[in-house]
Formats: C-alpha cells, structure tokens, sequence
C-alpha cells in the first residue's frame, strides 16, 4: 500500500518531460561521439535543416542540437503543431 501512494503521489507524467530527455539524449551524443562520430554528424546536419525552415520553434537548439532537440516534441505540442 505504502508503493502504491508514494508513485501515486511522484507525479510520474512529468518524470521525463524535460530533465530525463536531455539527459538521455546527451548520453547519446556522448556514445556516438566515441563510438560513431559520422552518426552525430549526420543527425546535427539533419537538425540544421529544422532550425533553417522552422527557427522560431527551434529556439533551444545552441550548441548542442542533437542535446537539445529531444524535447522539440514537447515543445511544438505546447505550440499546437501535430506534425
């Protein structure tokens, strides 16, 4: 009983809204950075075309595209995009 009200009460929608995207997707970049360099540059390659058509919704992409577009679906969702 004491499992259930404490995951009731952890607000599990929320876990991996922004925190845990950002920090899976830099462990991803940090692999491909080691184990597949052409990868990550063929992914920040591809996100350059996003920022070019799309750059008011593709604010947070700085440095570090590849990082900071996992939570681009989060963002146009609350933008009203559904594509």
């Amino acid at each position: 009983m004491k499992t259930f009200i404490a995951v009731a009460l952890t607000g599990a929608a929320n876990a991996w809204w922004e925190s845990g995207h950002l920090l899976t997707a830099r462990r991803a970049y940090d692999i491909l950075e080691t184990n597949n360099p052409d990868a990550l540059q063929a992914a920040n390659e591809m996100l350059e075309s996003l920022k070019r058509h799309y750059p008011s919704i593709t604010t947070n992409e700085k440095n570090y595209p590849f990082v900071e577009c996992a939570t681009f679906a989060d963002v146009i969702k609350g933008k009203g995009y559904t594509w």
